[in-house]
């Protein structure tokens, strides 16, 4: 279908259903587009690249939203729907993600738009946007062309006598392999390497990947991502006999801002000592240990978690982390959280642990409050309140 016949079955459809009622899921979308498009029209600035980048922008910011209207009518013929398929969400991946640090690296400039690619029998994968801060190393993968049925995400849990398996669509991610200057990661210790780790994006055909940097690269035998890398990728999709390699530079692309703690409070046997928080305009990590004067069970090893609140009240967005055990006793916690939406004071620490469904269970399904949040049992007296410098983390955070 050309671009002419694609607007004149947009226009048709739009006549058909001009008194139709659009779906909420539908309305949310156009939303974030128009909210785009008011974003790039107040921050306009002088300089005729810019401007006609900005005025490309909005030109394909209103017309998703009435691709987004059309779609939404039901009145889509095959056609247009395979044309449709072609069609890149507007202003990337990150700028419709759910994590606020991703969504202020691109209105920042903070990301590079490698478009490096790879093609195996008409489907292509490409890395469109890449962000790294120095530890946490963002990018989305973009899956173009070919016949699939399903996201390039999407797989189903499949249970048959008593045991169960996955189940990939054709052209969904099946194996994901990280390289850093031709080494790869996983030939490292797990618990000394960066972990890969990827999700679901606004996108069907697009997913959003983090690496977040081992902490110690003094540990022997870690490997810990410099501030300037070449990173491999290596993709293994359902359906296809050989892997999607692609290669591209990385380099840190955004200041940070290091706490250096030591406060420390002990409780009921253990021991908790804040370590150091960083702070990113893209990301906030917490590094704490606990001791405990017991070998730490099974039990308590998976269900140790924690809130970490600013002093505004916002709740830090826990995007991932790890948990090494140099001894028995101790655990050293690597947790990456969003970036703050405003600059605090101090940050609060406060362990928990999840309470499940079944009261005496060690493990299984968590018992939720009536906001659909994991209910928690608080160790209030080893809550931890961390004072920082706010106007250096604020300046961090308003970089233009």
């Amino acid at each position: 279908m050309s671009l002419f016949d694609l607007e004149r079955e947009l226009t048709q459809s739009g006549k058909k259903q001009i008194a139709a009622e659009v779906p909420e899921l539908i309305r949310r979308k156009q939303d974030e587009i128009y909210a785009a498009l008011a974003e790039m029209e107040g921050g306009a600035r002088p300089g005729r690249d810019r401007q006609r980048k900005k005025a490309g922008k909005i030109a394909a910011a209103a017309s998703a939203a009435a691709l987004i209207a059309v779609l939404g009518s039901g009145f889509v013929s095959p056609a247009m729907a395979q044309t449709m398929k072609q069609i890149p969400v507007v202003g990337g991946i990150f700028k419709l993600a759910d994590e606020l640090g991703l969504r202020t690296a691109e209105e920042q400039g903070l990301v590079s738009n490698p478009e490096a690619y790879d093609e195996h029998d008409g489907t292509v994968l490409k890395i469109r946007e890449v962000v790294f801060d120095g530890t946490l190393l963002s990018f989305s993968l973009q899956r173009e062309g070919g016949d699939f049925h399903g996201g390039i995400s999407d797989y189903k849990e499949v249970r048959s006598g008593g045991e169960s398996k996955i189940v990939y669509e054709k052209g969904a991610i099946k194996d994901a392999e990280m390289f850093v200057d031709g080494v790869a990661m996983k030939s490292f210790p797990g618990a000394y390497r960066p972990d890969l780790t990827w999700e679901p994006s606004a996108d069907d055909d697009a997913v959003l990947f983090h690496v977040f940097n081992n902490s110690n690269g003094s540990v022997p035998n870690s490997t810990h991502l410099p501030d300037e890398f070449s990173l491999t990728l290596k993709i293994t999709l359902e359906g296809f006999k050989d892997p999607f390699v692609i290669t591209l530079p990385v380099h840190k692309q955004a200041d940070r801002v290091t706490v250096t703690s030591g406060e420390q409070k002990t409780w009921n046997g253990l021991s908790m000592t804040v370590k150091e928080l960083e702070f990113s305009p893209v990301s906030t990590i917490l590094r704490l240990e606990v001791h405990a004067d017991h070998e730490w069970t099974d039990a308590e090893k998976g269900n140790l978690l924690f809130e970490v609140v600013g002093s505004n009240g916002e709740k830090g967005n826990q995007i991932g982390g790890k948990g090494i055990y140099p001894d028995r006793k101790t655990v050293a916690f690597d947790i990456v959280l969003d970036r703050f939406k405003e600059a605090p004071e101090s940050v609060t620490i406060k362990p928990f642990m999840p309470v499940f469904t079944n009261p005496d269970a060690t493990f299984g399904g968590y018992a939720l409050d009536e906001n659909g949040e994991i209910r928690k049992h608080f160790m209030q007296e080893l809550n931890l309140t961390v004072p920082v410098d706010r106007s250096r983390i604020d300046q961090l955070y308003r970089l233009q």
